[in-house]
C-alpha cells in the first residue's frame, strides 16, 4: 500500500498566487485594526480584481506587496501596509460629530 503525503501533494498543485501564511497573518491584523467589513468595494481601492470580496482583496494585496519585498519582517510590513492603506482608502467622517 502506498502512503500519500497530502501536504506534499497539495503543495505541488498549489495554484500560483496562493496566499502565504505571512500574508494571512498581516491581512488578519489589518482587518482587526482597521475594522474592515465584509463587502466588495475594497478591491477597487487596492488595485486588485473586483471579483474578490474585501477579505480576499486585502489578502491578495498584502501578498502582492510581500512578493515585491525581500527580507521583510512581518511586524514591520504590517505597520508599513497599514500606513499605505490609510493613504489608499477614502477619508470617512464616520463616528465624528
Amino acid at each position: 500500500m502506498t502512503i500519500i503525503n497530502y501536504e506534499e501533494l497539495f503543495a505541488e498543485f498549489k495554484p500560483d498566487g496562493a496566499i502565504s501564511d505571512d500574508a494571512n497573518e498581516i491581512a488578519n491584523a489589518l482587518m482587526r485594526e482597521l475594522y474592515i467589513s465584509s463587502g466588495h468595494n475594497l478591491a477597487r481601492f487596492l488595485g486588485v480584481k473586483s471579483c474578490f470580496n474585501n477579505d480576499m482583496a486585502l489578502r491578495v494585496w498584502v501578498q502582492k506587496r510581500l512578493d515585491a519585498s525581500t527580507n521583510y519582517v512581518v511586524d514591520d510590513m504590517c505597520y508599513q501596509l497599514q500606513s499605505e492603506l490609510y493613504e489608499l482608502l477614502p477619508y470617512s467622517d464616520y463616528g465624528n460629530y
